[in-house]
């Protein structure tokens, strides 16, 4: 190895950093890959994969010390993220902001609860360790039903339920601090409107908002069940409230005091305003960075490296009119066969990508989330009308089959996008 060349430490495999690794090695970076896996998707495109577990600060450092690392990174995993900035701490290298903000924004009761001291619009909410405590009734008298409940620590949507009445809260709250590693979860009111995912880049203090999503809840499963999003579609215009928006994002940065960093926001967009969810200050995953790119012309990639390498971003965005929408594909439980139809759609352009995510023999789970995911396919097009036609039209012709030849995708739970133009 050349002495003069820098080593990065890149946490986790995912297919988002494959991107990540060619943007260091461009910049002239040795890149070391850490994850768990023997195969990740990145591994390939890595000078180096060491196998080892991205949530365990003391080996990623001593991996970061064994190769001589400049730089330990993550920019679109959650946990993995918090390793990067505690190990990067520690060892006086280059990171974003710090580990304590870090450790707030990643647990969602301590962030719900630094957005209700700094005043910043979000449902009224309460933090809860006891499912059966005797007090829990006098903690959420003052909430209204119906009442979301999520591990406080969670990836994505698990554990995340709706509550109608306190029977209901109290076997959710039962799932969710089972599912917390801090064994906390949050109770919060339920809120209407879009529901918006928002990248965002924050520059010189204002919050520049890069790509809005707009998401689509999933129907014909009972709330009490699940709550998920079938898919979303960008650019989603805000019209008359992007001002606003910017304003509320901007004041969010300042509570959390985060400067020239990506912040990923998930809001509802209600008649009174904008209504925080979450949000991470990192890169959305899956195809998040590379739609972003590709409708907006902002290389979220680079800027997410140059925020760690501290370098200034500017956001010059060149939308290039292409609007797109990602659909998940669920079915039924089974074991997976194939699914029939991508080919023709390919071939006529009505969807521009399938993604696999299950392979023959695959067992499909029953919890209408991650285990019931069959794969996901992207439809592009020059406007809304005509991705909403398409995505129409997939959905139809698509069939998931399970190895006894049973139909078994669940088409019934895109009754949202019925309503669209």
């Amino acid at each position: 190895m050349d002495s003069q060349t820098p080593t990065a430490l890149v946490l986790g495999g995912t297919n988002p950093h494959i991107s990540l690794i060619a943007a260091l090695k461009a910049r002239g970076w040795r890149v070391v890959l850490v994850d768990y896996l023997a195969h990740p998707p990145a591994a390939p495109h890595a000078d180096l994969h060491v196998i080892a577990s991205t949530l365990d600060p003391d080996a990623v450092r001593r991996v970061a010390r064994d190769q001589g690392a400049q730089l330990v990174i993550a920019t679109c995993v959650d946990q993995a993220n918090v390793t990067a900035i505690k190990v990067s701490e520690d060892l006086g290298l280059p990171h974003p902001y710090s580990f304590a903000t870090a450790s707030q924004i990643a647990n969602k009761g301590s962030m719900k609860a630094r957005l209700a001291e700094a005043r910043l619009p979000t449902a009224r909410h309460v933090y809860i360790e006891d499912a059966h405590g005797p007090d829990l009734e006098s903690r959420i008298a003052h909430l209204k039903f119906p009442l979301v409940v999520k591990p406080a620590d969670s990836n994505g949507s698990a554990g995340v339920r709706r509550a109608d009445d306190m029977t209901a809260l109290r076997a959710h709250l039962a799932l969710a601090l089972g599912i917390s590693r801090v064994g906390q979860a949050v109770v919060e009111e339920f809120v209407t409107g879009d529901e918006l995912s928002i990248d965002c880049f924050v520059e010189q203090g204002r919050a520049r908002i890069v790509l809005v999503r707009r998401k689509f809840q999933m129907t014909g499963v009972p709330s009490d069940k699940v709550i998920q999003s079938t898919g979303s579609i960008a650019p989603w215009p805000l019209g008359d409230a992007h001002a606003h928006v910017e304003d509320v994002l901007s004041d969010l940065a300042a509570a959390f005091g985060l400067n020239n960093v990506p912040m990923l926001v998930q809001a509802f967009l209600t008649e009174n305003g904008l209504s925080l969810i979450e949000f991470s200050a990192r890169l959305s995953g899956g195809t998040g960075a590379a739609v972003t790119q590709m409708i907006s012309g902002f290389d979220a990639i680079g800027a997410s490296l140059d925020s760690w390498l501290g370098i200034p971003v500017k956001v010059d965005l060149a939308p290039t009119g292409i609007w797109l929408m990602t659909n998940t594909v669920y079915a039924r439980p089974g074991i997976f066969s194939h699914v029939s139809g991508v080919d023709a759609l390919l071939a006529e352009g009505t969807i521009t990508r399938m993604l696999p995510y299950k392979t023959p023999g695959m067992e499909i789970g029953d919890d209408m989330s991650t285990r019931s995911r069959v794969g996901a396919f992207l439809v592009t097009g020059p406007d809304a009308a005509t991705v909403f036609a398409r995505t129409r039209t997939a959905i139809g012709a698509l069939e998931v089959h399970d190895q006894e030849g049973r139909a078994i995708m669940r088409k019934d739970i895109f009754g949202q996008l019925r309503a669209q133009p």
